[in-house]
């Protein structure tokens, strides 16, 4: 609970510390003596923007602490990601809020960012403003107050259905893409693949090629070459190998004498031997006779190859390559259409699956939405709103995707009639914004609102009632500070009454400025402070007020033993 508030230099407020307890507070005092600033006082102490309007003029700065007592248990992960989780029971939030504007957060006397405190105030404090009614009127928080009693394993089902439904969805638009873009393809790869194929492509075609051509280019000086050589080596007078043979004779007889002789004849020898192998390759040579056609073959195949490489901007090797690619994409489109009707099977059983468990949700829903009903109806009688009459729609929506979602496949809708007989409209339309507040109030009376905050503050959620309704208002807090603390703001008597511990608020003129001031209030002063609410501190109003206070706290511990029975 919020167990001290220090207030510095804030607005009109000087220097205010100000200790509180468990159970129902009520700050009172006359219209403009600072009730708003210390909603916005607390508001800072909680990360709210900073605002160089809060500091008191002529100063440079405000600042405002808040001590936590008994929320350790609540806040201890929170604690733990921002390294703060050494602190000690009690947490001290202070913020300072300097005239630029700027600020600066600090927990324990530790800096941390403002958001850590906005953190802090989302876990422990609920702020029930003049407005907050307006969250009533979205969807999302209607579904969030129905659901909010359905069992989680339901809602996750739900959740993770979607999520697979949307995932076979993706897959099934890939898989289509896919196949419009490989027909959109097909005509192409089919005719390049043709082409590719006609080539007959191997790993050294192009150099065979090259080579048959410029044999075929320059086949005449290759025969007149060759028939040159064979003659010199076998058929002129003195050709190479007689002469060597001359050679090989003339030192045979004294190879043996010496060693440089003998090695000198293996060498002649050998290149006779090599001498003999190259005849045979000269004379296949001169056998050969010129092909024109096969010239023009050769010479056409390889421009073809170099188009193709032109063409696909790619190498030999990257041409080869390339066949195989567009041989496995063709056969792979052969098989699409069967793996686009396995994709649609998978997305129709997601459906389904997704429909089937939405469809329980929204069952589980309308029984939610019933029983809030009836759990509202005395909280509404009590709050002078019995002729108000509610009901929950939910609507399946099976056939319209662009309802469904991790949620499911229906629209929750808070549906009221001003009166019975008369017929149901949406809230917005029939209830006034004092109504929604009462409204809101029940809801939270009733626990629709669970996971409640420990600290509750109502800002004039009373305004615009009076007589036995405001009394109803004043039980209904009293008993709801039976489990949290709860902050009231009120100009109404009746709801003071029924408060544990009262704090006014008021101004006064110190040094010739004015502040303003709070005093926590003793029996005695409480009873001169419902008079003045009542309408005038004489004999009357006083004993009014007493006969008020008994009153209150006599109801306030019946609606709190009717409340927790």
């Amino acid at each position: 609970m919020l167990s001290e508030l220090h207030v510095r230099q804030f607005a009109l407020i000087e220097d205010v510390q100000l200790d509180l307890g468990s159970g129902m507070t009520v700050f009172s005092g006359e219209t403009g003596a600072g009730k708003s600033m210390l909603v916005d006082a607390l508001g800072a102490a909680f990360g709210a923007r900073a605002s160089s309007d809060w500091v008191r003029h002529g100063f440079d700065k405000a600042e405002v602490s808040a001590v936590l007592s008994d929320v350790k248990d609540v806040l201890d992960k929170l604690l733990s990601e921002y390294d703060l989780d050494d602190t000690e029971d009690a947490l001290v939030l202070r913020r300072v809020i300097r005239a630029d504007g700027s600020s600066r957060a600090y927990i324990n006397g530790s800096p941390v960012p403002a958001r850590v405190l906005q953190d802090i105030g989302q876990l422990v404090l609920d702020m029930h403003g003049q407005h907050e009614h307006q969250s009533l009127l979205r969807p999302e928080f209607q579904r969030g107050l129905i659901d909010a009693s359905i069992p989680a394993n339901l809602k996750n089902g739900v959740a993770e259905a979607w999520r697979t439904f949307l995932e076979q969805r993706a897959a099934l638009a890939y898989v289509v893409e896919s196949r419009q873009r490989g027909v959109r393809e097909e005509a192409w790869m089919r005719e390049e693949c043709a082409r590719l194929k006609a080539l007959e492509l191997y790993t050294g075609v192009c150099d065979e090629l090259q080579q048959q051509v410029d044999g075929g280019r320059h086949f005449a000086q290759i025969v007149d070459a060759a028939a040159q050589t064979l003659n010199t080596l076998e058929e002129e007078d003195g050709d190479v190998r007689s002469r060597l043979a001359a050679c090989v004779h003339a030192l045979q007889p004294v190879a043996d004498f010496r060693p440089e002789i003998n090695e000198a004849l293996d060498l002649l020898n050998q290149v006779d031997a090599l001498l003999g192998e190259a005849a045979p390759n000269l004379r296949a040579v001169l056998d050969d006779e010129f092909d024109a056609a096969a010239l023009q073959a050769a010479e056409s195949r390889l421009m073809d190859i170099h188009e193709a490489m032109r063409r696909n901007q790619t190498d030999e090797p990257g041409l080869f390559t390339l066949f195989t690619e567009l041989q496995g994409k063709l056969s792979g489109l052969d098989t699409g259409a069967w793996d686009e009707d396995a994709q649609r099977q998978k997305l129709d059983a997601a459906r389904q699956d997704f429909l089937t468990q939405a469809k329980a949700l929204s069952a589980a829903r309308s029984k939610s939405g019933q029983k809030l009903v009836k759990d509202l109806r005395p909280f509404l009688d009590r709050l002078a709103l019995a002729g108000m009459q509610l009901e929950v729609v939910v609507r399946e929506r099976p056939e319209d995707e662009s309802a469904w979602g991790e949620f499911g496949a229906d629209s929750v809708t808070f549906m009221a009639a001003s009166n019975p007989g008369e017929p149901f409209r949406e809230l917005a339309a029939v209830a006034s914004g004092g109504e929604m507040s009462r409204l809101v109030l029940a809801l939270k009376g009733c626990g629709a609102m669970r996971a409640m905050p420990q600290i509750a503050v109502f800002d004039e959620v009373d305004t615009g009632i009076g007589g036995e309704t405001a009394w109803c208002v004043g039980e209904l807090l009293a008993a709801m500070g039976e489990a949290r603390q709860v902050l009231v703001i009120s100009h109404l008597p009746q709801v003071a009454a029924c408060a544990g511990q009262q704090v006014h608020i008021f101004k006064e003129e110190r040094q010739g400025r004015t502040v303003s001031a709070l005093r926590t209030l003793s029996d005695s002063a409480r009873q001169e402070e419902l008079a003045r609410m009542l309408g005038g501190a004489n004999e009357r109003s006083r004993e009014h007020a007493m006969e008020m206070l008994a009153r209150g706290a006599q109801r306030s511990a019946a609606q709190t033993s009717e409340v927790t029975t």
